[in-house]
This record gives C-alpha cells, structure tokens and sequence, in this order.
C-alpha cells in the first residue's frame, strides 16, 4: 500500500511538473459532448479514467453514457472506446496519463449514466476531486482506485440486489455513504490514514456491518484499503 501511494504521488508530480521541453501551455476553453450511445447490451463494463481535474458522475443518462467535458489543454480531451461483445457492451473513457504544462488547468468532467442496464463500474480518479453519486444505477460490481484528492462516493437508497465494491483510497478525504437499510459489510485494510465508521459496528479484525445487515437479503459487501488520508464512512 505503502509503494502504490508513494507511485500516486509522483504520477502527480510529473503530471504538473514544467519540464524545459514538451511543455503545454493552457489555452482556451472549451466543452465537448461524451456520448456511448445506447445499442442491444444486456450489460455493460464502463471504465473510467481521469489524470487530473474534476470529475462527477450520476444518473440520468438516456443513452448509455452522456456527459460534457470541459478543458483548456485539449490533450485533456479523453478517448472514447466501446464495442459490443456477446451481449456485454464494454466502454472506457480514457485521459492521456501524464500532460506537462504551464499556467492554471482546468478538467471538469460531468457523466452521466444510464440506470436501467446492469453495469460493472470502474473509475481510476488520479489527481482530481471526485463526486460519484451512483445512487438508482443498477451496479454488478464497483471498483475505484482514488489516487490525491477529496472524493464522495454515494451508495445511498435502495437497492434490489446485492454487489461487490472495492476501494482503494489514496491521498486526500473520502466519505463513503452507504445505505441504513440495506445490508452492509465493509472489509477495511487501514493504511497509516484516519478511520471513521459513525453507526457501523465493529466485528473485529477490521470488519464492520450496519444493523440491517444480519437480517438481510440484499447485501453489499465492500472491501477497502485505506492510504494516506481520512476516510469517512456514513449511514445516508
């Protein structure tokens, strides 16, 4: 945990480092549509991978993936890939890992997704403040790689079935919301961060759940590891 933290923090540096050649400098803005347009999936794998900026991600997309970037380096501007297979719609949204430049960036993604197709969801947060509020989605499986900054991740509501997440939070403040009344158990793997579980009750050995937990038919089962930071869990 130790190495991939010290890793995150350097991709950062060289991310922002001025070097005296292949340099970038900041332009002006602009703002592209993101689209993965809805076909005859019955599932689908999303990634999603930002180097640096901002990036929120909530329901409401008609199409399967609908959003707008806003950039002034337009190496920011992200790749887009999709294909079908076997029925399994496979995405990835995908930024250039390392842009050096000058002057002040700016990197705002704002996606939104469809909530009426099961969905695998990957998100690679880099170096950005990052809000995932993937409340009413119809989540398979969720993993997120949070690499420096604050992030929110929203799994509040009600959900009709049970999924497996896993977290691996990095430098910065997360706070992870989770639902009161459905069942959930958190693996939690502490780094040399801050822990706070609120309501949750410890069953030793890092183990939590909530209350609706022992009784439940739906259940998410969470595991995490927790770097350098503070990591926050609540009960919406």
């Amino acid at each position: 945990m130790y190495k991939r933290i010290v890793w995150g923090a350097l991709a950062v540096f060289l991310l922002l480092t001025v070097s005296a050649c292949g340099t970038i400098a900041t332009g002006t803005m602009e703002t592209s549509k993101i689209s993965i347009e809805k076909d005859k999936a019955k599932e689908l794998e999303l990634e999603l991978s930002i180097a640096a900026g901002e990036m929120i991600v909530t329901n409401g997309a008609d199409e399967w993936v609908e959003g707008t970037i806003e950039y002034n380096i337009d190496k920011f501007m992200p790749d887009v890939s999709y294909q079908l297979k076997d029925g399994k719609g496979i995405g990835v949204i995908e930024q250039a890992k390392k842009v050096n430049t000058t002057g002040k960036i700016k990197n705002k993604w704002e996606l939104n997704l469809n909530k009426t197709i099961p969905i695998d969801l990957i998100v690679n947060s880099g170096a950005s403040q990052t809000k995932l509020d993937l409340k009413g989605l119809k989540l398979r499986s969720l993993e997120v790689d949070a690499g420096v900054g604050d992030i929110t991740i929203d799994l509040g509501g009600k959900w009709k079935n049970s999924f497996d997440a896993s977290f691996e939070l990095g430098i910065g403040k997360s706070t992870i919301i989770l639902p009161r009344d459905v069942g959930v158990k958190i693996d939690s793997s502490k780094g040399i961060g801050k822990l706070e579980m609120g309501d949750f009750i410890s069953k030793g050995d890092g183990i939590y759940v909530n209350e609706a937990y022992e009784n439940a038919d739906i259940i998410i089962n969470l595991k995490t590891e927790l770097g350098i930071g503070e990591a926050i869990f609540e009960l919406e």
